[in-house]
């Protein structure tokens, strides 16, 4: 039998944590998960991805969209990204001298989009065991980069957008402006999940996108 797909714990844990904290974890979790609220875990471990996504549903139906900007998954990128990335801590500060886990993602300049996308599409190997985001193309009429996400299902349509949304606050920290849409979600049934990263138009986002595949 193939082994389920896993995730990091660097994502899984702080999703435990809050559940762990609410007063209705009980209810809102099936009790062949409650372990997890007991076992400390490790960042550096591997979870079943079907864990996490039961948590993380869990967790969704405990927060008010509007008390986060409206979005709780764009919300998820915010906080993946500032913790991951930029090493923000449970204080909301950066500890001097300190970067996140994954804060060498982040070492690329905005006139090098190139290295940025492949960046991004190396992060998904930090978080899963499992699939793989290739690049597709390009399209020059909207200056728009086409990723796709190859073996694996992703059963819950706002994490198909949170990686986009990820996408976006990563271009952000290191100055690329970038508007993320989903155009195929395994949620909705397709086989693989896209996304479109619509990039504002510079010398250097323009002769990148010219540089992919060409598509329609």
């Amino acid at each position: 039998m193939a082994r389920e797909p896993r995730q990091k714990g660097t994502s899984v844990l702080p999703v435990v944590a809050a559940l762990k904290a609410h007063p209705d974890r009980q209810k809102l979790v099936p009790e062949s998960l409650w372990k997890y609220f007991e076992d400390p875990g490790l960042v550096s471990g591997w979870y079943p991805e079907g864990v996490y996504f039961a948590l993380l549903e869990a967790l969704v139906k405990t927060l008010d969209p509007a008390a986060l900007g409206g979005d709780v998954w764009r919300y998820f990128a915010r906080f993946s990204v500032q913790r991951d990335i930029v090493g923000v801590d449970a204080t909301g500060t950066v500890p001097s001298g300190y970067r996140g886990i994954y804060g060498s993602f982040a070492e690329v300049d905005a006139s090098d989009p190139a290295q940025f996308f492949r960046q991004t599409s190396r992060l998904w190997s930090q978080y899963h065991d499992t699939g793989a985001v290739q690049i597709r193309g390009g399209r020059v009429a909207t200056n728009t980069v086409v990723l796709g996400l190859l073996g694996f299902h992703i059963p819950i349509e706002g994490f198909v957008h949170l990686q986009g949304y990820y996408v976006e606050e990563l271009g952000r920290l290191v100055g690329l402006q970038i508007v993320s849409k989903v155009t195929e979600s395994t949620a909705r049934g397709k086989p693989t999940c896209e996304w479109e990263y619509a990039l504002a138009r510079t010398p250097a986002t323009e002769a990148y996108v010219a540089s992919l595949a060409l598509l329609a």
